[in-house]
């Protein structure tokens, strides 16, 4: 026998592999997969992808959400969601201005961007809030942000 102790069993493999090379390494298996003809004759092979399916809408919904998209128009939780990207898309935009003021301002104007950056956080988790009790289940959530973390971004 010997003194030094047995590797562990639970040092597996893949825990010693980078994100980079796994990833090439999928990318290795699809395209043997592919030389090999796997993917030949696979079922709908050559349709069109049904993109305009409304199997994630509950069937209550469909034909009122049918007519509103008929007519330019998205159900409610989407246009929330596109707003509630916009407004983070904004909310990052001001962050960047606000970092780049920190260092010349005082603590007054660095107490009211904080708290200003506090109420824009605190809006833009209701609309967050919003979009999580009107969505459907199969849409997803939104993450709420977390203030504490979010307002140590500023300065």
């Amino acid at each position: 026998m010997s003194d030094q102790p047995e590797p562990k069993d639970d040092a597996h493999p893949l825990r010693r592999v980078s994100l980079r090379a796994f990833e090439s390494l999928i990318d290795q298996q699809i395209r043997e997969a592919e030389a090999a003809g796997q993917f030949r004759d696979l079922r709908g092979a050559g349709m069109p992808l049904d993109l305009d399916a409304d199997k994630d809408v509950p069937e209550e919904l469909r034909v009122g959400y049918r007519m509103l998209k008929n007519a330019g128009y998205a159900p409610p939780w989407i246009e929330l969601q596109k707003s509630i990207r916009e407004d983070q898309e904004a909310l990052a935009r001001w962050l960047a201005r606000a970092n780049e003021r920190w260092p010349g301002l005082g603590e007054r104007d660095r107490a009211t961007l904080q708290a200003e950056y506090g109420q824009r956080l605190s809006d833009l988790n209701r609309q967050i809030n919003t979009y999580n009790l009107s969505a459907p289940p199969v849409a997803g959530q939104i993450p709420l942000l977390q203030p504490w973390r979010e307002l140590r971004k500023l300065g």
